[in-house]
């Protein structure tokens, strides 16, 4: 790694999306009406425990244009003119075919539209909608993002995921060889996973090639499993300072072109319960680099990776 790119740090989203598209790129979200095995009875119907369940409300197919033209009306009068179409809500994968592909091409009404990010499990992926999704890679840059949480089974049962590491480990190696790019999602501080459980998790992501990682601390909302057990003294959740010591270590673990999507979650206006931290984003973020720099990390200074 050069001395600039120690200077760095880590590799952002927004980094990346500078030297992709030579221009600011801004996520536009769309709710395309899927759901989840884990709600709508296949595979469970609470969800995961810090899943509040009781405030999804689906969107309607007729919906999906309108909400694209909406949000990139708006960003074009920040002056932004280049966006990715990011279906964020429940398990976009969850469907047949045809309804994907509808659901997909309702949103693609703005010219503006260099990429397509698609959240889902990696339990309802299949070779068929990847084929799809490959035809689609021609024209639009396509990420799959892949909700791992933990590498650790036994943590992925007490949070109710259903599914397994090796069920992510599956799903990333057959969507690599649709030459799509893919994106993980772990959450530090989930109950019964220790720092090396966390660190495992990183170290399953770069050695499977993962592109990017979006990493979040474990969030108690309301009306939740989770909050129940925060509530009985069941869960012990990270402080800040924690949370970035651990985050840092991660990063470091990181291969150098591999993308920090995210370094911090956030959870819907007026459910949280805990932590109440961080007060903001920028704040969070200045405190992560002024550790890293003091402690001499940098995103790839110590990869160790297994699959």
């Amino acid at each position: 790694m050069t001395e600039t790119d120690k200077k760095r740090l880590f590799y952002s989203l927004s980094d990346y999306l500078k030297e992709r598209f030579g221009q600011k790129v801004r996520k536009v979200t769309v709710d395309a009406g899927f759901t989840c095995p884990n709600r709508d009875g296949l595979k469970g119907t609470d969800g995961c425990i810090y899943c509040n369940v009781d405030s999804f409300v689906m969107a309607s197919e007729s919906d999906i244009s309108c909400q694209v033209r909406e949000r990139t009306a708006k960003l074009r009068t920040q002056g932004i003119e280049r966006f990715i179409v990011y279906f964020q809500s429940y398990s976009n994968t969850y469907a047949d075919i045809e309804t994907i592909r509808r659901r997909v091409e309702l949103a693609l009404v703005d010219e503006g539209i260099v990429s397509i990010y698609i959240g889902t499990r990696p339990d309802v992926i299949d070779a068929e909608k990847l084929a799809y999704f490959a035809e689609l890679n021609k024209k639009y840059e396509v990420m799959l993002e892949y909700g791992l949480q933990s590498a650790n089974d036994n943590t992925l049962r007490v949070i109710n995921r259903g599914h397994s590491a090796a069920d992510f480990a599956e799903a990333v190696r057959l969507t690599k060889s649709f030459r799509i790019k893919t994106c993980a999602h772990i959450i530090f501080g989930l109950p019964g996973d220790t720092r090396e459980d966390m660190m495992r998790s990183v170290d399953l992501c770069v050695g499977l090639g993962v592109d990017s990682i979006k990493f979040h601390h474990l969030h108690v909302v309301r009306n939740t499993p989770l909050a129940e057990m925060y509530y009985a003294g069941r869960v012990d959740l990270l402080s800040e300072q924690a949370y970035i010591e651990i985050l840092a270590e991660a990063i470091g673990r990181m291969k150098p072109d591999m993308v920090v999507s995210r370094l911090v979650g956030d959870a819907a206006q007026g459910t949280l319960i805990a932590p109440m931290w961080p007060e903001d984003k920028s704040g969070f973020t200045r405190k992560l680099t002024a550790y890293m720099e003091e402690k001499g990390i940098w995103q790839g200074c110590r990869i160790v990776h297994s699959v």
